[in-house]
């Protein structure tokens, strides 16, 4: 019997096991303990047993609503607090429910911190799945019953909204920190940014003389950028406009800061669009790196897209194509970053060569020996996702866990999001999924939105790949990279791969696998591969899959509790 937990800057994670079924168990009570004030608090629960009355967003206690898995997402905890998890066996019958009477049978976890430190790279994720009851109860519905997407794109796009400020989390101080950082302490900071609309980061760069921005184009029209491109030079901000041609893109996120001793000090990347969708109504990231090496590293490919003038031309692609290698504080972490475009020819031919900086992720990828876990918006072809296939073809006991949209989503059916997957006769469960929203009302759950428009194009955006988490090499590839071929030929990009840094690579595998897991079964529903699971047993016979020898839950457990060893004691 063991329980162990993980968390990032936003949730905590839990997971348990015991080593056989208990008997009358009709789940599990799970308190948070509060390490700093000592209160323990038992968590909630949204869902009820079977024919009791059911009200859409009504909780109760997981002592009264026990939770029937072995592993739950905390959503509720401070931000910033540490805490340990405490989970008790619940015994009995739905009228009568106990805590188990043999104390050796209840857990509790290692502590954590929900903090985005992990050394001196911080990492940031947000909120931004819009296919929760959480959304659908905050919204108001159209007469098919659906949440009103107009609403929720007015709610997002205004600074302050309490909806608003709940999707995009801490990801909103991401994005804030270095530009406040050379407002109240000197220096200056210079962006190289894709989308940009946002009227609360807008708001911050109007006539200030210590940006400098590098801003591409949309496409051909540029409508996401103009209304921001023309107001920032209206007010004398420094701006760079890098106008691409058709099927190239500027597709960089990133801010370096530069301090008032003319110091590069710290790089704030990832792929978070500075749009409200890019905030709250996609899954994305952002990472802050304290390292003047690294800046530096930035600091010299910003000024080389700058003095580019939109050509990307051989020169350009020449310098990016070396690999810049970094040690990090006293856990060595290692980074290695690269610049795109860095190939000769100016975009993808039919067959192509493998850029450099997608051979590093290939090899890293290759060499997995415990895991490899994603996700990803559109990758294309090739990319890692046949590598990917390829590991897990060649070695069935590699944990692989995925999750991606496809750019088809940008149409107006939600049948056209495309569910990329990876069956097999020895594993049937989807490994490798796509986003998916409830359809109907049932039970205790209502209607959801699987975007914020049926015009918006991403719903997962993240780019990270991780690999082996829970090793001495663990490793998180991330960054604005879209993780395929064509974005290294044709489009301006950074890529990090980072090295031996547990905390991070634990943060950023919580945040894979509860966007895995929550779209899991709502993709199975949606495909009608899984019955729809309406609400608890009043039986015990819930834990059987949990002791099966093979099945989604049990390698789900095992590659969980596989950190146990050096991570608890």
């Amino acid at each position: 019997m063991q329980a162990i937990a993980f968390a990032n800057n936003d949730i905590g994670l839990v997971v348990w096991k015991y080593d056989k079924k208990i008997p009358d168990c009709l789940g599990f009570a799970v308190s948070r303990i509060d390490l700093q004030s000592r209160v323990e608090e038992t968590l909630p629960a949204w869902v009820g047993f079977k024919g009791q009355q059911k009200q859409y967003g009504r909780w109760k206690t997981t002592r009264q609503w026990p939770i029937q898995k072995y592993n739950w997402r905390d959503f509720t905890a401070r931000r910033g607090g540490f805490f340990r998890y405490k989970i008790v066996p619940m015994v009995g019958t739905v009228e009568k429910l106990e805590p188990h009477n043999d104390s050796k049978y209840t857990l509790i976890t290692n502590p954590v911190n929900l903090s985005p430190r992990c050394g001196q790279i911080s990492a940031y994720f947000n909120r931004g799945i819009i296919a929760t009851q959480a959304v659908s109860r905050s919204l108001t519905k159209t007469k098919s019953g659906k949440p009103n997407y107009k609403e929720l794109v007015d709610r997002i796009d205004q600074p302050g909204d309490p909806l608003r400020n709940r999707l995009a989390a801490d990801i909103r101080k991401a994005l804030f920190e270095l530009l406040n950082r050379a407002k109240y302490n000197g220096g200056h900071c210079y962006c190289a940014l894709y989308e940009f609309n946002d009227p609360e980061l807008e708001s911050l760069m109007l006539g200030s003389s210590y940006v400098h921005v590098i801003l591409s184009n949309t496409g051909t029209d540029d409508k996401v950028n103009k209304p921001t491109r023309q107001a920032l030079h209206e007010s004398n901000v420094d701006v760079t406009d890098r106008m691409l041609g058709s099927g190239h893109i500027g597709h960089n996120k990133f801010v370096v800061y530069v301090d008032s001793t003319n110091t590069p000090r710290a790089v704030l990347t990832g792929s978070t669009n500075w749009t409200a969708t890019g905030l709250c109504g996609q899954t994305n990231n952002a990472l802050i790196i304290e390292s003047d090496d690294i800046a530096s590293i930035f600091f010299r490919y910003w000024k080389q897209l700058r003095d580019d003038l939109s050509r990307q031309d051989t020169d350009f692609r020449q310098k990016n194509n070396v690999i810049h290698k970094v040690s990090l504080d006293q856990n060595n972490t290692e980074l290695s970053v690269w610049f795109s475009p860095n190939t000769k020819q100016k975009s993808k031919p039919q067959n192509p060569k493998i850029p450099s900086d997608m051979a590093d992720v290939f090899n890293i990828i290759r060499n997995a020996e415990q895991a490899v876990l994603f996700l990803a918006f559109k990758p294309g072809k090739p990319s890692f996702l046949e590598e990917v296939r390829e590991v897990q073809k060649n070695n069935s006991s590699i944990f692989v866990r995925g999750a991606l949209t496809d750019e088809k989503a940008a149409q107006e059916k939600e049948t056209d999001v495309v569910s990329l997957y990876h069956y097999s006769a020895e594993r049937p469960d989807s490994t490798i999924i796509a986003p998916a929203a409830i359809e109907d009302e049932f039970s205790y759950w209502q209607k959801e939105l699987l975007k914020t428009s049926p015009f918006a194009h991403a719903i997962i955006h993240d780019k990270i790949i991780v690999v082996d988490p829970f090793s001495a090499n663990c490793t998180v590839i991330t960054g604005s990279h879209n993780l395929g071929v064509r974005a290294s030929y044709n489009n301006d990009e950074n890529l990090l791969i980072i090295r031996k840094n547990r905390a991070l690579s634990e943060a950023y595998v919580t945040h894979v696998m509860d966007i895995y897991d929550h779209y899991r079964w709502r993709n199975q529903i949606k495909n009608k591969k899984e019955k729809a699971w309406d609400s608890l047993s009043s039986k015990d016979t819930w834990q059987n899959k949990y002791f099966k020898p093979a099945g989604l839950e049990k390698n789900a457990l095992e590659f969980w509790l596989s950190a146990a060893q050096d991570k608890i004691g």
